[in-house]
């Protein structure tokens, strides 16, 4: 588990530097960022199947810098397939949709990408 943890967080932080798996950490929040967490299915034996929800949060009012994040994240993992020493992943991005935050400034998007991922030294 600790190599696909690993290449999630990589692919994340080379689409935005600001990406954190399940809750923003930082001592000082700089926006827009995102938060990523997953739920995960057993598809066959050794390959695995993740939903990766992915929440996108921007303080200034607009969506303008949430949806330019969104367009890079589509671009970043749409229909890539990424070979590594311990796993063949492929992704796509499947939705995108609002998520009210009742703040005037505060705004926020949820996207899901589904992750299939064989693990080839099982």
């Amino acid at each position: 588990m600790l190599p696909f943890l690993q290449e999630i967080y990589k692919q994340f932080t080379e689409v935005h530097a600001e990406s954190y798996h399940n809750q923003n950490t930082a001592d000082k929040v700089v926006y827009p960022y995102l938060t990523y967490d997953f739920d995960s299915e057993e598809i066959e034996r050794n390959v695995d199947g993740f939903y990766i929800d992915v929440d996108v949060f921007d303080n200034i009012g607009s969506f303008t810098r949430i949806f330019e994040l969104e367009g890079k994240l589509k671009d970043h993992f749409k229909d890539k397939v990424l070979l590594t020493e311990h796993n063949l992943f492929r992704f796509n991005f499947l939705r995108s949709t609002g998520v009210p935050t009742g703040d005037k400034l505060l705004r926020r998007r949820n996207l899901q990408i589904y992750c299939k991922l064989d693990w080839r030294n099982k």
